[in-house]
């Protein structure tokens, strides 16, 4: 079994000193930081995104995580081709979105992503979604599964 993504042992007991998790990523080693937001994208409310009740559709909303957290992949070297001929890339097994406050057009959207934690198959992701006056919209998380080319030791 490939070990692509791998948790390195016994370098500060990884998830207490300063809140990192060091990884092996493609042989090199990688740092998920576990606190401020590595990826903020930015990206406009487009017209069509709203549904009936001129707010945005919630369908979007995930739209946007998907977008971050392939970003993220990304970032630590994974999801490099971005599609499903990727051999190391990630599906979601559990997607979930908490919506504090309706989003509407032609507001500015942040969308913010990290890992909270890895499993052995695993990673799992929060999201913050922020308006363009930097109000709190909604926030999530999922799991992602990396059926072959994850593996943490």
């Amino acid at each position: 079994m490939p070990a692509i993504l791998r948790s390195l042992r016994g370098l500060g007991q990884a998830m207490g000193q300063a809140n990192r998790r060091m990884v092996w990523v493609r042989g090199m080693a990688t740092e998920l930081p576990r606190s401020g937001w590595p990826i903020r994208h930015k990206a406009k409310v487009q017209w069509g995104n709203q549904d009936a009740y001129m707010h945005v559709n919630n369908c979007q909303y995930y739209r946007w995580w998907e977008t971050a957290h392939i970003l993220y992949l990304r970032e630590i070297g994974m999801m490099l081709k971005g599609n499903a001929k990727d051999p190391e890339g990630a599906i979601i097994a559990r997607n979930e979105c908490h919506f504090l406050k309706p989003v509407n057009f032609p507001d500015e959207i942040t969308v913010s992503c990290r890992a909270t934690s890895l499993g052995n198959t695993s990673i799992n992701i929060e999201y913050l979604l922020e308006n363009g006056a930097n109000e709190k919209c909604a926030t999530g998380s999922a799991t992602l599964v990396c059926p072959t080319s994850l593996k943490l030791s």
